[in-house]
């Protein structure tokens, strides 16, 4: 967990892996109880930390063993699921990811190691395609005060899509800020 210089990681009720079958939350199952069961057909959202301008997502790693990642991958690679990697604006990285990987996974390298990963990524704009039929772009990023990681959006559409955009960006805007 990344926080800021000084600050403490907050103590959240964190319920880890959200793990749904057949509609239903299966609360407090790890997806290392469920990945041997993924198979064509079943769908599974890891989120990144890093996604670059060709398309390509990466997670960094803190666990010796590989985390999460590791088990959703086998899934994704060995049985066929599918995998969307849930990403936001703020962390797109200049160079391709694979780069990145191999220095992060270099001899004599510290902190977290940097695994790209397959899968389809899905950005804000995305979600704002897919919720309202607008098409949405990234026009500038950063602010201050709290608005470090906000992203500039241009839209284009009909005016009730865009109406729509406006709607759902207010609908999360005003989500109270983390407090630890």
């Amino acid at each position: 967990m990344t926080v800021a210089p000084g600050a403490k990681a907050i103590k959240a009720d964190f319920p880890g892996d959200v793990v749904i079958r057949d509609g239903e939350w299966q609360k407090g199952q790890p997806i290392f109880d469920v990945a041997d069961d993924l198979k064509a057909g079943d769908v599974v959202l890891k989120g990144a930390n890093a996604f670059d301008p060709y398309g390509q997502a990466a997670v960094q790693i803190g666990h010796p063993k590989g985390g999460t990642v590791l088990a959703a991958l086998a899934a994704v690679i060995g049985r066929r699921a599918q995998l969307i990697v849930p990403v936001g604006l703020e962390k797109w990285v200049f160079e391709d990811v694979n780069v990145l990987a191999e220095r992060c996974l270099a001899p004599g390298a510290e902190g977290p190691r940097l695994l790209p990963m397959l899968g389809d990524i899905f950005t804000e704009l995305d979600a704002i395609s897919l919720m309202t039929g607008a098409e949405a772009c990234l026009i500038a990023a950063g602010g201050v005060c709290g608005a470090e990681g906000a992203a500039w959006l241009g839209m284009t559409g009909t005016e009730e899509q865009i109406q729509a955009a406006a709607e759902l960006i207010k609908s999360v805007s005003d989500e109270p800020p983390c407090e630890a």
